[in-house]
């Protein structure tokens, strides 16, 4: 019975030496299970030994409970930060006007943002995570106008033959911001649409092969010659 107290008793001081390292002394469940294992230790000490158990039972108890606040709390972090980030990128598409530009776009990543907010507001942490990412995930291609590509010669491209870029890979929508496509992003769709029967899965707009000659319809009736 003795090496059982005595064994117990070590590792529940062994834990609050982890716990003291990770500055835990604001964790109330922390200081709980600290005292009750200096009284435990204390009962020991005194030949109290059915005392002794009970309150190293109260400490592992109080352990438990300070390994999980513990867990919150970083669950909390998580979540607060990826939710700073989601308001960060609404903020940056508030200012480039994605709600006018493509407003089914924007409307999906404001629904996901709000839900977010709920969610971390209920402590729903893990759900709010999953929405705070589904927001970086669908604005994760807007950029300032100012980064728009700048083309090296005036005429506009008739066709576009598909780059091997390991660094930043060909995809529509940095295909439609170059100065000699479009210069927006944003439509992207107009080359989907006169080029998809000719991709792999004509129902992927993200999958295009580099070497693929991609047709650039004239939208305006703008002259459009050559490839690039």
């Amino acid at each position: 019975m003795k090496k059982i107290i005595i064994f117990s008793i070590f590792v529940l001081f062994a834990v609050s030496g982890v716990f003291a390292q990770a500055s835990l002394h604001n964790n109330q469940y922390y200081r709980q299970s600290v005292e009750f294992a200096r009284i435990s230790q204390q009962s020991f000490d005194n030949g109290e030994y059915d005392e002794a158990t009970e309150y190293a039972l109260k400490s592992q108890e109080y352990a438990a409970l300070s390994r999980q606040y513990i867990a919150e709390q970083v669950l909390a972090f998580r979540a607060r930060t990826a939710l700073n980030a989601a308001k960060e990128r609404m903020a940056l598409a508030d200012r480039l006007n994605i709600k006018n530009r493509d407003s089914e776009l924007y409307t999906s990543a404001s629904g996901y943002y709000q839900d977010a907010n709920s969610k971390f507001n209920e402590k729903d942490y893990e759900n709010s995570i999953a929405d705070s990412q589904m927001v970086l995930e669908l604005l994760s291609e807007i950029a300032p106008a100012a980064a728009t590509p700048v083309a090296k010669e005036g005429t506009l491209a008739a066709t576009y033959k598909v780059k091997l870029n390991l660094q930043k890979r060909d995809c529509l929508w940095r295909i439609a911001e170059f100065d000699y496509i479009y210069g927006d992003p944003f439509k992207w769709k107009h080359i989907y649409e006169a080029n998809k029967n000719t991709f792999p899965q004509p129902e992927n707009p993200g999958l295009i092969h580099p070497g693929m000659i991609l047709k650039i319809p004239s939208l305006k009736g703008e002259a459009r010659s050559g490839e690039r």
